[in-house]
């Protein structure tokens, strides 16, 4: 797959994977030659998609998640992949078109309300869209579900809707929560950090970020916007080597990307 920085999204990647163990409304059977099964031709056309996903092929994933989703409108799982894919575009190739996949996880829902992977995505998606108190309304009460089985990606993905709103305080709290059950969570580490400087406790904001990279796992060693955001607050704490040390990591980490394009200019002048 194309590779490219993390973002919040990503955590409805893993509440894919355990769901998995053009848009618009279509009839059943729509397009499909006479005597064929809608929904055997639906569950063969998801099986192609997700083995087109599995091997970083998004755009043939996006056309047969399309085609299980147009032949049968009970296809929950189909239109809740197609949401996630309108997201993977979106980071892996800056094609966003969030309005679209915010249809197919409501027409997810629709055809099985209770899918919580397709309610978890619906609310990134609202997130991304900022959305937030319609984000915050769809992801509570997954985080409170004690069946839900990744509720410390549902509290990630709810302190990402608090902070946006401006509640940071509450931003915090559930970020603590996603911590408590995943330690090592490091994007739940950089959203506490983001959150703590909105508060104006830059210190404790720089702790929470130098956490963010401090795994081993190479997700978190090479969190590109955690290290711009240290930066960003080292040098406003007039420590201009810190600064320019994470400018440089963080440049170095992809300097094709936009936060990759922010450090290098930032790295090249000092405080």
């Amino acid at each position: 797959m194309t590779s490219v920085r993390p973002h919040p999204w990503r955590s409805c990647a893993a509440a894919l994977s355990i769901a998995l163990a053009g848009s618009g409304c279509f009839a059943s059977g729509a397009n499909l030659p006479a005597g064929q099964d809608p929904e055997k031709v639906s569950l063969a056309e998801y099986d192609v998609a997700r083995d087109e996903w599995s091997h970083g092929r998004v755009r043939p994933a996006m056309a047969h998640a399309m085609r299980a989703s147009e032949v049968d409108e009970n296809h929950a799982d189909a239109h809740h992949f197609v949401a996630f894919l309108y997201l993977a575009l979106c980071q892996t190739e800056n094609d966003c078109r969030l309005e679209e996949a915010e249809k197919f996880a409501k027409k997810a829902l629709k055809a099985d309300p209770e899918n919580r992977a397709a309610r978890h995505t619906l609310g990134v998606i609202l997130v991304q869209e900022k959305k937030w108190d319609e984000a915050i309304a769809m992801l509570r009460p997954l985080a409170d579900d004690v069946t839900y089985r990744t509720p410390e990606l549902a509290w990630y993905d709810l302190g990402g809707a608090y902070l946006g709103r401006g509640d940071f305080d509450r931003a915090i709290e559930a970020e603590t929560k996603a911590l408590a059950l995943k330690p090592g969570f490091c994007w739940a580490n950089y959203r506490m950090g983001l959150a703590f400087e909105k508060k104006g406790d830059l210190p404790r904001a720089i702790d929470e970020l130098s956490r963010a990279v401090e795994p081993d796992a190479p997700a978190c060693r090479n969190l590109q916007d955690a290290y711009e955001a240290r930066a960003r607050l080292e040098r406003k704490l007039g420590k201009e080597e810190e600064a320019h040390r994470d400018y440089e990591t963080c440049a170095k980490l992809g300097a094709s990307t936009a936060i990759g394009r922010t450090c290098t200019t930032a790295g090249k002048t000092r405080g």
